[in-house]
């Protein structure tokens, strides 16, 4: 069984491009996973209540398609995954007028006790909860397309953040960022990486404002999160930021956030993004049109 979803896209979830932000389709992917829940007959609301928590271990979102204002989608979401101590989720958006895909992804996560945070098994625990989960996990056996496959990607920690190439922001948490589960919301981890993305591509000369003066935007194609440990208000973190691998007209930038008291991995990521031409010429690439900027965007990628 597959559950589905229909969001009316926001002004506010869109950015100074003109188009919905990354970060929100993972909020998306939240919607469809509360309804599916519900679907299940057992909505968050009762999990809780039973004393179990399903925190996010890991994101990994791929956009085909821009998303504008006005829009209305579709996100399906079904069980990939499922032994009774983890699960992934499948989802897929798409435009709910033409049906092209949007965006698809995945996100992986873990049954935990409400009280200690230690891994459950709902087999033993909820054996009628387990039973729901695993039908529709059983269901979705047969599909096979890109959105249940595309987890065969780049591994997010394999960098070495300690060269010099390497842009490092320190800052504290804020309680905004947080969720009721009194940490960090895992969609909030992509902003962070934001951030620390930005202060990088100013520094060679490529920020947003420098990009659309170019006539270029460079929209994302691929946002991965692996969630080590979970964040807190209040504490001090910091978030770096390297160009991990530059090809043609794509480049991957990634991430690790560190808590600063403790040295702690908090997380660790990468996202892609496609260096496009606005004026829709659909040849351009980066090594033929700025030689100067591909050059120094190779160099950060050995140093």
């Amino acid at each position: 069984m597959t559950s589905n979803w229909q969001h009316l896209v926001q002004y506010y979830e869109t950015d100074a491009a003109g188009i919905v932000h990354h970060s929100n389709y993972v909020r998306w992917f939240e919607e469809a996973r509360t309804w599916l829940m519900s679907d299940l007959g057992y909505d968050y609301a009762q999990m809780e209540a039973d004393g179990v928590v399903v925190p996010v271990l890991a994101i990994d979102a791929n956009f085909k398609r821009m998303t504008k204002f006005g829009e209305k989608v579709n996100i399906a979401a079904h069980v990939s995954q499922f032994n009774g101590v983890t699960m992934t989720l499948t989802y897929e958006i798409t435009d709910t007028e033409t049906d092209k895909v949007k965006a698809f992804g995945t996100s992986r996560h873990a049954f935990l006790s409400k009280d200690t945070y230690r891994p459950i098994s709902l087999r033993r625990q909820l054996p009628a909860v387990y039973d729901l989960f695993k039908t529709n996990y059983e269901a979705n056996l047969s599909e096979d397309t890109d959105t249940t496959n595309h987890r065969k990607r780049q591994a997010t920690d394999a960098y070495d953040f300690t060269t010099a190439s390497t842009l490092t922001l320190q800052r504290k948490v804020q309680l905004y960022e947080t969720d009721q589960m009194a940490i960090v919301h895992h969609s909030n981890f992509f902003r962070m990486f934001e951030e620390a993305r930005t202060e990088l591509m100013a520094q060679i000369d490529f920020s947003e404002k420098q990009q659309l003066e170019m006539g270029l935007l460079a929209p994302m194609t691929q946002a991965v999160a692996d969630y080590k440990t979970m964040m807190r208000f209040g504490e001090s973190i910091k978030i770096s930021a390297k160009v991990g691998k530059v090809e043609g007209n794509q480049i991957i930038i990634a991430y690790q956030i560190i808590d600063v008291e403790t040295g702690d991995l908090r997380s660790v990521g990468h996202t892609k993004m496609q260096v496009i031409a606005l004026n829709g010429d659909r040849t351009f690439q980066l090594t033929d049109a700025l030689p100067d900027l591909y050059a120094r965007l190779v160099a950060l990628t050995e140093n």
